[in-house]
């Protein structure tokens, strides 16, 4: 049943192509009709558009603007923050500046912790927190001794409190809730 609708569909599109009058309703016959009315008629002639002929501005060739001349390629590529809302101008030299100034560190502030958390236990009643640092994982337990610099001191308020030794600061890692 398919076979002979398809085909009989086929054979109607065949005969229409064949049978279809050449300039009648055609897109292009349409097109060529219009453009002959447009050619006939007669163009005022203004000074100032005399010499300039007219053109489809969706045909219009535009040359090539020159964008160092231009101001706005300038902020082109310029930084934007979502704080000020108006782009940062870099000049060219300034980028290679801010790359080569060395970031300058706070002495007096910890570094960020180099754990991760990743679940907890409680085994007879102690509980144990499993911790990743780097790709390294640490069961650690309050009052321990961590990578040399960092004593855990157990929870505080849903978070992992540590002590960074060589400062002697608290930093805390929240968990978020417990099961």
């Amino acid at each position: 049943m398919k076979k002979i609708v398809l085909g009989t569909a086929a054979l109607a599109t065949l005969l229409a192509a064949i049978f279809a009058p050449e300039d009648e309703g055609s897109i292009v016959g349409a097109a060529t009709a219009n453009t002959r009315q447009v050619e006939r008629a007669p163009a005022p002639v203004l000074l100032a558009a005399a010499a300039v002929p007219a053109v489809n501005p969706a045909l219009a060739i535009h040359p090539r603007r020159n964008l160092d001349d231009d101001e706005d390629a300038a902020t082109l590529f310029a930084r934007q923050s979502w704080q000020t809302g108006t782009p940062q101008k870099i000049m060219p030299g300034q980028q290679a500046a801010q790359a080569a100034a060395p970031a300058v560190a706070d002495t007096n502030a910890p570094p960020p912790l180099p754990f991760q958390f990743l679940g907890r236990f409680v085994d007879e009643g102690k509980a144990a927190y499993f911790l990743q640092a780097g790709e390294r994982n640490v069961v650690a337990r309050p009052g321990d001794l961590l990578e040399e610099r960092y004593r855990f001191d157990g929870v505080v308020q849903g978070a992992l409190q540590f002590t960074y030794l060589p400062l002697n600061q608290k930093q805390t890692l929240a968990v978020g809730d417990h099961n």
